[in-house]
């Protein structure tokens, strides 16, 4: 048998070794995608029972007059800013307090990872569709 590989375009080895590498970062994508997914569901309940528990143990603590201050006399709480703070930290239970900056950082690290995904899996697509149109 004699096989003529002159039929083949030179390039195609490498064309097809660019195509695998595109596939294997997507599947690797989809992959990052599902994990994203479970950790916003995750996110999202654990979120809604802390907002619940601030919301409850704010509404017994010292805090909420405070933040009424902030409204009604803005110009107090500028002046004696230093003042104003020291007494919120302490009117706060700090178990509330780290539990709502522990969500908030969560929440900062959800969104940065989630730029992440989709900056990534623009480029591959993008990578893709510039493949496929070159081939064509």
């Amino acid at each position: 048998m004699d096989n003529d590989y002159s039929l083949y375009p030179k390039d195609l080895f490498s064309r097809i070794g660019k195509r695998l590498g595109l596939e294997k970062e997507l599947a690797l994508i989809k992959k990052h995608v599902r994990f994203f997914i479970v950790l916003l569901l995750v996110f999202i309940i654990l979120s809604t029972f802390a907002f619940i528990g601030v919301k409850s143990v704010l509404e017994e603590s010292d805090f909420l007059p405070f933040l009424s201050l902030i409204f009604s006399d803005p110009g107090m709480v500028v002046k004696y800013w230093d003042s104003f703070i020291l007494s919120i930290s302490e009117s706060m239970p700090g178990f509330v307090f780290a539990g709502f900056i522990f969500s908030l950082a969560f929440l900062m690290l959800f969104l940065r990872f989630t730029v992440f995904a989709v900056d990534k899996i623009s480029s591959v697509l993008k990578l893709i569709n510039k493949q496929r149109y070159r081939n064509s």
